[in-house]
């Protein structure tokens, strides 16, 4: 049996507008009404059904004014009308991936959604009985709640993040490393960049995740979204490396040349040293080249000079292939050297290593300096200066002069070796002498003469030696004992 209901009469014409004077009670059982205990006017008492039957049609099937489903109001729509609305609300929106450089990229969710679902089906908020009493009804209120779940389809999100602008997207770079080498300043270490490209995997887990979550964007940056860098320049085998470099950097070799000084800092051996990427080196070529060109630098082996004779007079001497005095550098010597004392990157001083040495160098005389002997051919006459001052001499007899093959060089020498008790062999047989003072490489000496009785004059012209300069025997000896090897002989 259908529910009676049953309303106050006065209630619906007072809702419908119907006039007064009239008393009893409307009641229905299923959608017609019906009076009792009442007595109307034919005409009032139909238009009053006719108009509650007209709001009851109105009203069926839709929600009565007042009604709200989760604080939207949805008085006179469907259910079907409430849920279409519902999820295509729900389908809206989007969300923004930011990243490096300003780049973002947008997410329609509804691309990425893959069902949208109410609690509480929406005709289930539809009252029969609410419909029945409408002319109350549509002036109380009806507030639902029905929570709406919106599900995503991973596969979507995932799809969605591979076509992107951060992986689909032009001048994607990857990180690099920071790297120890070397510039035209010196030994740096080289800053990682971290580069444009994601970490797709994570990528898609924190984007799926803050989707779920309802969140609206996410900062790819700050989430640590991107490929860094496995090397950065705090690395500890790089700064060891980079302190290395400042090392040989500050590396300072000097290096005596003889009253001279070259200095080999990193403005001259920077362009030897390179890093290979395992270890330092040094570019043996180059540093030997150098080498060459300080030899050319400093050389005065068989050139020719100026120089004052004992008489005050300027003429030039040396300058032949027989001289034997100069400096004349060792290169590979002196490259070795220089290699050994760079290699351990310590600061130190070294010598330059010579094949032959001067005395001293841009001083009186050039490189023969005050202290020397000096042979004048033409006066058969043999000077010793030590410190300016003239503190020997001798007559002597040089090579004769009428056979060039005799003849004694004229040049600038030097003292090579100084024997005692020494016999000298040539194509004139041998001849046995106490103190042998050389100064050329083909054997010719300053050395006594016992075998003579008379020296100095015109003896050479004729009768002069094989080239030696021949000395009394006693004076031989005082010679003997103020010399030294090295010692400058100027004879001319």
């Amino acid at each position: 049996m259908k529910k009676r209901i049953v309303i106050p009469l006065i209630t619906v014409l007072a809702l419908l507008g119907a006039g007064g004077g009239a008393a009893g009670y409307l009641y229905m059982q299923g959608p017609k009404a019906q009076t009792m205990g009442i007595g109307l006017a034919g005409p009032t008492m139909e238009a009053a059904r006719s108009l509650y039957q007209k709001g009851y049609e109105e009203y069926k099937g839709v929600y009565l004014p007042g009604t709200t489903i989760n604080g939207e109001d949805v008085s006179g729509i469907t259910p079907a009308a409430y849920l279409e609305q519902t999820v295509a609300t729900a389908r809206q929106g989007e969300f923004t991936m930011t990243g490096r450089n300003k780049v973002k990229e947008v997410i329609q969710l509804t691309d990425v959604i893959a069902d949208v679902t109410l609690e509480t089906p929406p005709e289930d908020f539809l009252s029969e009985e609410e419909l029945r009493l409408w002319p109350v009804s549509i002036h109380e209120k009806r507030a639902y709640e029905d929570p709406v779940t919106v599900t995503f389809d991973p596969d979507k999100i995932s799809a969605a993040v591979k076509a992107s602008v951060f992986v689909k997207g032009e001048g994607i770079t990857d990180p690099q490393d920071a790297y120890f080498t070397k510039t035209e300043e010196g030994f740096v270490i080289v800053p990682e960049k971290e580069g444009t490209r994601i970490k797709l995997k994570r990528t898609i887990t924190l984007v799926t995740k803050a989707i779920n979550a309802g969140k609206k964007s996410l900062n790819l940056d700050k989430k640590n979204c991107y490929r860094t860098a496995a090397v950065k320049s705090d690395d500890p085998t790089l700064v060891s490396l980079y302190e290395q470099g400042q090392k040989i950097q500050s590396t300072v070799i000097n290096m005596d040349m003889t009253e001279a000084t070259e200095t080999f800092d990193w403005s001259v051996f920077g362009p030897w040293v390179d890093w290979n990427g395992t270890e330092f080196t040094l570019d043996d070529a180059a540093m030997k080249t150098y080498v060459n060109e300080l030899s050319k630098k400093y050389w005065t082996y068989q050139t020719q000079r100026d120089f004052v004779t004992h008489d005050g007079k300027s003429i030039k001497v040396g300058g032949g292939e027989s001289d034997t005095y100069g400096f004349w550098l060792n290169v590979d010597n002196t490259t070795e050297r220089l290699k050994n004392a760079l290699t351990t990157w310590e600061s130190k001083d070294i010598a330059a290593s010579w094949r032959t040495n001067a005395m001293t160098r841009n001083k009186t005389n050039g490189d023969i300096g005050s202290t020397y002997v000096e042979v004048s051919i033409k006066e058969q006459h043999l000077y010793l200066f030590k410190n300016g001052n003239q503190v020997f001499d001798t007559d002597v007899v040089t090579g004769t002069a009428s056979d060039p093959n005799r003849a004694t060089p004229t040049g600038v020498f030097c003292i090579l070796n100084m024997l005692r008790d020494h016999t000298m062999r040539g194509s004139y047989g041998s001849e046995f002498c106490h103190y042998f003072m050389a100064f050329t490489w083909t054997g010719c000496a300053i050395h006594d003469a016992p075998w003579r009785s008379n020296f100095g004059g015109t003896i050479y012209q004729n009768s002069g030696s094989h080239g030696c300069v021949n000395s009394p025997p006693a004076k031989a000896e005082e010679l003997f004992g103020l010399v030294y090897t090295g010692m400058p002989v100027i004879v001319y």
